[in-house]
Parts: structure tokens; C-alpha cells; sequence
């Protein structure tokens, strides 16, 4: 039997990263529902394209990061199956 993708023992390694991704969501949000200074174009295509890229760009490297971890030969653990 295969091992599941991403086990408990990596999810909890990677579950900080979820902390700052909520943190930024909440702001796109908030700014997209409620902008305290009006709505400019310029302006507002700079701050959603800066908080969407930087949330893109944290769940690639947190994507990437599980798919190193689980293939590092340090971090697997026996399961008892040849």
C-alpha cells in the first residue's frame, strides 16, 4: 500500500505557513469588500496584484517545500512494507 501525498507529520510541518496566507487573504478581502480610500485604478491594481502575488507565490514555495520534504530520504519512516 502507498503512502498517502502529504502525511499529518507534514501537514503539521507546513502548517505555519497557513498563518500568513489567512493573514493576506483577509486583507484581499477586506480591501476587495471595503477600501477606506476610494477605489483608483492604479492604485488598487498595485495592491491586489502585490497581495495575490506574494499568496501565489507562498502556497508554490509551501507546495514545493512538502514535495522536497516527502522525498527526502531523512524524513521517511519505516511502514513496515518492503
Amino acid at each position: 500500500m502507498s503512502r498517502p501525498a502529504f502525511d499529518a507529520e507534514v501537514a503539521l510541518d507546513l502548517a505555519v505557513n497557513t498563518i500568513p496566507f489567512l493573514i493576506m487573504a483577509f486583507f484581499v478581502a477586506v480591501f476587495a469588500v471595503f477600501n477606506p480610500w476610494g477605489f483608483d485604478p492604479l492604485q488598487s491594481t498595485i495592491q491586489f496584484a502585490v497581495l495575490l502575488s506574494t499568496m501565489g507565490t507562498l502556497a508554490f514555495v509551501t507546495y514545493l517545500a512538502a514535495r522536497v520534504i516527502e522525498t527526502d530520504d531523512r524524513t521517511r519512516y519505516d511502514t513496515g512494507e518492503p
